[in-house]
C-alpha cells in the first residue's frame, strides 16, 4: 500500500510538471570515515571504524514548482526525482574488546544495488548556482572480506542517505553525504554510518 502511495505521488508530480521537467544523468563520487555497530545474538555490540568509499549514477528529473520563479535573480525551485545504481566499498578494522575478551574481525564489503531518491532544487541560491537536498533509498547485494582470512560471505542491506549538493560552476558541485545502511550479516548484524565528501557531475 505504501509502495501504491509513493508511486502515485510520483505520477501526480510528473504530471503537474508535464511541461517544465526535464530528465538528465548525474555521477557522484564520495569517499569518507565509516563507523560500524556489530551485534549477534549472543554477545555485547562492537565498535568498529573505518573507511568507505562510493559511486552513484543517477537519471535526475527534474520538476519545476510553479511560481517558483524570482524577478530579482530568475530563481526557480524544482522537485527532484533521481532513480539509479550505487557501489560502494567499505572497509572496518577489528572492534573494541568486549566484555568476554573476544572482539569481531576486521572486515571489508563491496555491494552494488538500485537506488531511488527525491529532493529540493533551488537554483541560484545564495552565492551558488544552485543548492540541491536530497533524501536517498538503495537495496544493496554486498560481499564481505574477513581481513586476513579466506572467509568470505554475501548479505543483503539497505542504505538511507541524506546528502547536499553546492554547484559551484556549471554541471559542477561539491557534495557531502550521511548514509546509514542497515547489514543483515550471516554472524550478525551491523548498522554503518558515515560522513562523506565528494564531487557531483549533472549534464
Amino acid at each position: 500500500m505504501k509502495n501504491t502511495k509513493f508511486v502515485i505521488l510520483m505520477l501526480f508530480l510528473g504530471f503537474l510538471g508535464a511541461k517544465k521537467a526535464a530528465a538528465l544523468p548525474a555521477f557522484n563520487f564520495y569517499a569518507g570515515f565509516a563507523n560500524a555497530w556489530t551485534s549477534t545474538s549472543t554477545t555485547d555490540v562492537g565498535y568498529h571504524v573505518g573507511w568507505d568509499a562510493s559511486a552513484d549514477v543517477n537519471w535526475n528529473i527534474r520538476v519545476l514548482l510553479p511560481h517558483s520563479a524570482s524577478r530579482i535573480r530568475s530563481s526557480t525551485a524544482s522537485i527532484l526525482i533521481s532513480p539509479g545504481f550505487r557501489g560502494q566499498f567499505l572497509d572496518l578494522a577489528a572492534s573494541n574488546w568486549l566484555a568476554d575478551g573476544s572482539r569481531y574481525r576486521a572486515w571489508s564489503a563491496f555491494g552494488l544495488g538500485p537506488e531511488i531518491g527525491v529532493g529540493l532544487n533551488i537554483s541560484h541560491f545564495g552565492i551558488s548556482r544552485g543548492q540541491t537536498f536530497l533524501l536517498s533509498t538503495a537495496l544493496l547485494g554486498n560481499v564481505a572480506h574477513y581481513t586476513q582470512t579466506s572467509l568470505y560471505n554475501a548479505y543483503m542491506s539497505w542504505l538511507i542517505k541524506a546528502s547536499w549538493d553546492l554547484e559551484l560552476k556549471h554541471g559542477w558541485a561539491v557534495s557531502t553525504s550521511f548514509p546509514v545502511e542497515f547489514a543483515y550479516r550471516a554472524d550478525g548484524r551491523s548498522i554503518v554510518s558515515g560522513l562523506g565528501i565528494g564531487v557531483k557531475y549533472a549534464f
